[in-house]
């Protein structure tokens, strides 16, 4: 009687089986790891020369058709009769942390410094080193900016249509199949392998994110405190930080995320902000500026420059992974900024996660990435050159240490880190409940217990990862794999989407369209 219970409740075959062909991957991977590092570097070869230039035609397309599906008249549709749900920074701030997480913080100490050694020449000539400097920096703007949005952004329509004007609870991936192939398939096999994508792509993110993040917290507490850094300090961060998302993620949205968000964002602001005025401030903002002409100015180059005659690889290892990994963390990213976007509009939506979205990273790197620029030039700190002697993980405390009150800005530091993984976390085992269950409560929200469980699933997962000692960039490629099914499913459900859209308010004027938001925003 309990198993029909449960099986009435959940979809407990679909998460058993999820999380049975990911033990077996890490088991394998580790117990294979030559014949694993084989296979990686085939995947990626697959999905960044074969279909490289492919993936960049489709994110420029998917860029575009936001922007005009923004200012179309169905960009007035408001998700919800009612007023947001959320403050707009309440709001803004759970959407970057969830769509970023922990890897913002990893990668602003230490991304311009592989675009430095690199040295892009997009133009097809050698470039100076000054010039060199400055094109690292755009090319960080670029990479977490408008385009790695609208990779995130374009999932979360889909979802909000769904949701708040079908009134459909059911916020399984494979139901926003439905407007297209039907409800039967929807039900059957298909529908089926659609979920476990989905659960696959965000158990792939989470390992991802804990174990670039979890790594580099330990170190941060070894060095602050003066512990050893060991598998033991590890799981103990592991382990607290799981108890932070636990109680965010059992309190819900409202209660839980959202503090935790605009803690989050204080913390951060006073971070940058610090390095900001004790750095050099007047380099660091004339870097950030001329960084935005150049990706402005370069923009369509940067997004479809595919290096077709020189063939240094440099745009499939960059740009066209970044597209890639962007779009697996789409779905999950998808659904849950759908769920927090309750009474906004949709050209709100848009608008933000493109704009709003791209303007926090580029404070975060501008400031972090000019102030370490500075530390190059002045001949005390060379980021580029540690990275090329795989001294990575050591990058944001030599860092940190350099800055006055180094101690305070390690907790500071420590303090956003952890806060990031967290929301993380969070939003994944949230969008993770929510697929499993059957049925949602009136505020969308999956029963307790599964999110409970999916908390302690997704603390084993990286604990174990580390354990057995498997390859992590490994993982990574292989997770990545699941992105070019996901294409053809995204074009799939817009496919319906847009013919429901059509439908429901293509009869109607975008002054009526607004009246009815408008009337909507008063009730």
């Amino acid at each position: 009687m309990e198993k029909k219970r449960l099986s009435e409740k959940y979809e407990v075959g679909l998460m058993i089986a999820s999380l049975i062909v990911v033990a077996i991957m890490v088991v394998g991977l580790t117990l294979f790891p030559e014949q694993g590092v084989a296979i990686s570097h085939k995947i990626m070869n697959l999905l960044t020369h074969t279909f490289g230039s492919t993936m960049q035609l489709i994110a420029f397309g998917i860029f575009i058709f936001l922007v005009v599906l923004a200012l179309s008249k169905y960009g007035n549709i408001r998700f919800g009769n009612t007023k947001p749900e959320y403050s707009t920074m309440s709001w803004v701030a759970m959407m970057f942390f969830c769509g970023n997480g922990a890897g913002t913080v990893y990668w602003a100490f230490l991304e311009w410094g592989y675009h430095f050694n690199a040295a892009p020449q997009i133009n097809g000539v050698p470039i100076s080193e000054a010039y060199n400097y400055e094109q690292s920096l755009a090319y960080c703007f670029y990479d977490w900016g408008p385009i790695a949005w609208a990779m995130l952004c374009v999932f979360v329509i889909p979802f909000a249509y769904h949701y708040y004007i079908k009134k459909d609870n059911e916020l399984r991936f494979s139901q926003l199949c439905k407007y297209t192939v039907g409800e039967k398939r929807v039900k059957g096999i298909f529908g089926k392998f659609v979920d476990f994508l989905f659960i696959f792509s965000a158990i792939g993110s989470v390992a991802i994110t804990a174990g670039t993040s979890g790594s580099t917290i330990a170190a941060t507490i070894s060095d602050l405190i003066g512990i050893p850094n060991s598998f033991g300090l590890t799981v103990g961060v592991l382990l607290g930080v799981t108890i932070i998302y636990t109680l965010t993620s059992m309190s819900g949205a409202a209660k839980g995320m959202k503090k935790i968000s605009d803690a989050n964002v204080y913390a951060c602001c006073a971070l940058l902000l610090f390095i900001f005025i004790v750095g050099p401030t007047s380099f660091i903002w004339d870097g950030i500026v001329n960084a935005l002409g150049l990706v402005t100015s370069n923009f369509v180059r940067m997004t479809l420059w595919t290096d077709p005659v020189a063939a240094t690889g440099y745009p499939q290892s960059w740009t066209v992974f970044y597209l890639i990994y962007w779009f697996v963390f789409g779905p999950f990213t998808g659904l849950f900024v759908a769920k927090i976007s309750r009474g906004r509009k949709l050209k709100e939506i848009i608008a933000n996660m493109l704009i709003s979205g791209s303007a926090g990273l580029i404070f975060f790197f501008g400031i972090m990435g000019g102030y370490q620029m500075d530390l190059r030039m002045q001949g005390i700190l060379d980021v580029p050159y540690m990275l090329a002697n795989g001294l990575s993980e050591n990058i944001a405390l030599a860092t940190m240490h350099t800055l006055p009150f180094s101690k305070v800005a390690m907790c500071v530091y420590l303090f956003v880190i952890v806060l990031f993984l967290a929301t993380t976390m969070d939003a994944i085992s949230q969008t993770l409940s929510t697929t499993i269950a059957k049925k949602l409560d009136e505020k969308g929200e999956a029963p307790k217990p599964l999110k409970f469980a999916w908390c302690l699933i997704l603390c084993a997962l990286p604990i174990a990862i580390y354990f057995i000692g498997t390859d992590i960039d490994t993982i990574k490629s292989i997770v990545l794999l699941s992105g070019f099914p996901l294409v053809i499913l995204l074009g799939i459900m817009y496919f319906g989407l847009l013919r429901e859209m059509k439908k429901d308010f293509g009869h109607k004027t975008k002054e009526e369209i607004v009246r009815e938001s408008e009337v909507s925003e008063e009730t």
